[in-house]
């Protein structure tokens, strides 16, 4: 485990290029070669960002990959591994087989691991100050381990920082944040999620320390990025940021995109911690000088109120980070896969964080997260009050009458509303959620989102096969 910093100081690399290639291998030049990293002999486990193909480039950028293994081959390196465990519990195998890389890596003489694999890729404990948790023996036993990360922008962290990369060096259960029983309150405006989510990002980041660090924006995916949402833009900056030190990496990119690194929750958090550089003046950067990169990166909205989607209403409280990041996920995957959708489906309003907004009862309503359900239990829309009146006819009869009483009360009938879906969860599972919403309208009223579905269960397993979200049974 990485203990308090012993670097007094570190280079960070700058590289700035019209092909990745040109790029990354300038980098790697600058801070003294591959040889400067990797010995002969070496086992070499490169953890990459791997998802599902949503666009170019989600996952990363085969050709500094490429280029990286070549690298390390050259060096002498007697094997080298490539993976990670893949968001929401994605197969690695299944995304391999879809993008076609695992023959592509062989050919280059690495190989990539499918984690699912626990039998030829064992697991092994590791004790942290307060728990246990998982982690590949191929990780831990790995002479050399790299952090390939490809970035783009988060609506978190407002960028997909290296040190985020190496959280998926673990199961998808131990980077699940589990809510504390406090006070929902002081859970919200502590922001809870967030600060435990940080600490278990650099807990695991301490475990095995990276020999090298590359931040590969060469491609960057911003605005309703990281995915390739309708709103996502694709920019080229032309850069790579590189250096053997993750924290010092990550302040100097968190610079070049216009953001105070010690805003920064996990800067300012990997320095209480003394992880790694985090004092400017001990980070010498080589190549492009930060002066002269001028970039005008658009990031994530902070509202959800501020995605414009047909048809939808977004009625948001106030909200933990785990939920908004969900929440975001999902509206953009709306303004994405259900683009004709949406033209069938009366208008939908979408409720989350505590104390929303009131919706229109009248309107067809998704309630999005623990917060949102239980702080809206005994509120006026989930009940529909209609009037027993006769119609305006009828009514005039009765008071030509002579027996018409002037003081005659209307009948009210009131009847649950059960034009509303729940989403339990803190936070709801992102791809459990489509499910249930394409389920809640069927196929008639979303026949885009009921292709994504079905695309969607060849590669996703539900939590449970019993899981089923509140009002999908009507």
């Amino acid at each position: 485990m990485i203990e308090n910093s012993k670097l007094i100081s570190t280079e960070v690399a700058i590289i700035k290029s019209t092909k990745p290639s040109k790029s990354f291998n300038k980098g790697m030049e600058q801070l003294g070669g591959i040889s400067s990293f990797i010995e002969s002999g070496d086992q070499i486990f490169i953890n990459i960002n791997l998802r599902m193909p949503y666009g170019f480039p989600a996952n990363v950028n085969f050709e500094s990959l490429r280029d990286l293994i070549v690298l390390c081959k050259e060096a002498g390196a007697k094997q080298v591994f490539i993976g990670n465990f893949p968001v929401n519990g994605t197969k690695a195998q299944t995304i391999a087989s879809i993008i076609g890389i695992q023959a592509y890596f062989r050919n280059l003489g690495a190989e990539l691991v499918f984690f699912e694999d626990q039998e030829k890729y064992p697991l092994e404990d590791y004790k942290l100050k307060d728990r246990i948790v998982k982690i590949p023996k191929i990780v831990l036993n790995s002479d050399k381990l790299i952090l390939f990360n490809q970035v783009s922008v988060d609506p978190v962290f407002r960028i997909t920082l290296s040190v985020l990369n190496s959280y998926s060096l673990v199961p998808t259960h131990y980077q699940r944040i589990k809510k504390a029983n406090s006070n929902r309150n002081n859970y919200l405006l502590q922001d809870q999620y967030k600060q435990d989510l940080v600490s278990n990002i650099l807990d695991i980041y301490s475990i095995k320390k990276p020999a090298l660090v590359i931040n590969d924006m060469f491609y960057f995916l911003e605005s309703a990025g990281p995915y390739v949402y309708k709103d996502s833009n694709l920019i080229f900056t032309g850069l790579h940021i590189i250096g053997r030190d993750a924290i010092a990496v990550d302040f100097i990119t968190l610079s070049l995109v216009g953001i105070d690194p010690l805003s920064s929750d996990i800067i300012l958090e990997a320095r209480r911690r003394n992880l790694g550089i985090t004092d400017l003046s001990k980070i010498k950067t080589v190549g492009e000088s930060e002066t002269n990169i001028n970039l005008n990166v658009k990031f994530s909205v902070d509202k959800l109120d501020d995605i414009s989607i047909k048809n939808t209403a977004i009625n948001a409280g106030r909200i933990c980070s785990g939920c908004h990041r969900e929440a975001y996920y999902l509206l953009n995957s709306f303004k994405t896969h259900m683009t004709k959708d949406l033209k069938y489906i009366k208008r939908q309003q979408f409720l989350v964080g505590e104390n929303p907004p009131e919706p229109n009862p009248y309107d067809q309503i998704i309630i999005f997260g623990d917060c949102a359900i239980e702080s809206t239990k005994n509120r006026g829309f989930r009940i529909i009050r209609t009037s027993s009146d006769r119609n305006y006819i009828e009514s005039v009869k009765e008071r030509m009458k002579k027996d018409y009483k002037a003081s005659k009360r209307q009948k009210i009938k009131e009847r649950k509303n059960k034009a509303i879906l729940e989403l339990p969860g803190c936070p709801p599972d992102l791809n459990l959620s489509l499910l249930s919403i394409q389920r809640y309208y069927g196929k008639s009223q979303t026949p885009f989102l009921s292709f994504y579905a079905d695309l969607m269960k060849t590669y996703y397993k539900p939590p449970s096969k019993s899981t089923t979200y509140r009002g999908e049974e009507q």
